[in-house]
């Protein structure tokens, strides 16, 4: 059912914005509205005793805002936000402004994360999502692989037995010599698949501190852009122009340390602290992998 809803009562912080809001987008949108441009309704889920959940139309709404609308047309149907987050990640698949680079992927990741949606075949994953079966089956192995770390994470945390065996080991050869390095019993792969040794894995299992990192300088920029776009004065002094860029170089920072790959050159070797290409700590980042040539890897 289409209405007109009041702006103030819109819930737009409820998990269902899938993207980042774009600036010059809102300026555009309501520049043509305030012609006399006519834009589709939004896109709203309604729960009589929670809300009203916005999960499509977000450039719209602000642009609304910034001209000080005081209603908005929306197509309501009644739902839980449960559903309006569903709904959102099929957003802006097939029109409006694009989906920015790595959207696609979180969304993907999302909905493998649920003990629910991730039952779904792949294809309608795919089809919802609007993406390809062969780009989600490439995100759930990925996710897969990070689920076997997790798994011993939350072990270590909750103090049960990890059923590391200390007495599996492998013979690492360098030089003339040989050394026995010990690897886990419960596997923990690395990016590209490789088994990740025993004295590395607690580096492994970390790398999501890193993630957690990155979603808040996310979720920072995004909270002072909605509150620019909003009007809020508080942030009146800051040049969303030069905190996304310095936030984006923060963000290479902690992807650049990301632990990647078990060393390609000297194998995670304990013993070995002078390789030149991890420096000594076994392990080696994405760019660090993706140079070494292809006959060690």
């Amino acid at each position: 059912m289409i209405k007109s809803v009041p702006i103030k009562d819109i819930v737009t912080d409820c998990k269902t914005q899938q993207r980042s809001v774009d600036d010059d987008v809102v300026k555009r949108y309501a520049a043509l509205m305030k012609d006399g441009a006519k834009f589709r309704p939004v896109e709203i889920i309604a729960d009589s005793k929670k809300g009203n959940f916005l999960w499509d139309g977000f450039h719209r709404y602000f642009a609304a805002i910034k001209l000080g609308k005081k209603y908005i047309e929306a197509n309501m149907i009644e739902g839980t936000q449960r559903d309006a987050i569903y709904l959102s990640f099929s957003a802006n698949s097939e029109n409006a402004f694009p989906r920015q680079p790595g959207t696609v992927k979180e969304i993907v990741e999302k909905i493998l994360k649920d003990e629910e949606w991730s039952k779904m075949s792949q294809n309608d994953i795919a089809r919802h999502v609007g993406c390809t079966k062969q780009f989600v089956s490439k995100i759930k192995s990925e996710f897969e692989k990070l689920s076997v770390n997790q798994l011993t994470d939350r072990t270590a945390l909750t103090g049960q037995k990890t059923g590391i065996s200390r007495s599996k080991t492998v013979k690492v050869k360098r030089g003339g010599s040989s050394y026995e390095m010990k690897l886990p019993e419960n596997k923990v792969l690395d990016a590209t698949g490789k088994q990740v040794p025993e004295h590395l894995v607690k580096f492994f299992e970390r790398a999501n501190e890193y993630r957690q990192m990155i979603k808040q300088l996310n979720d920072m920029l995004r909270k002072v852009r909605d509150g620019k776009i909003a009007g809020d004065m508080f942030y009146k002094f800051i040049k969303i122009e030069n905190l996304t860029a310095e936030i984006g170089n923060v963000k290479r920072i902690f992807r650049f340390a990301l632990p990647y790959a078990v060393c390609p050159y000297c194998g995670g070797d304990i013993n070995n602290a002078e390789c030149r290409a991890c420096d000594g700590c076994g392990f080696v980042n994405e760019m660090t992998y993706k140079g070494t040539p292809k006959d060690l890897k």
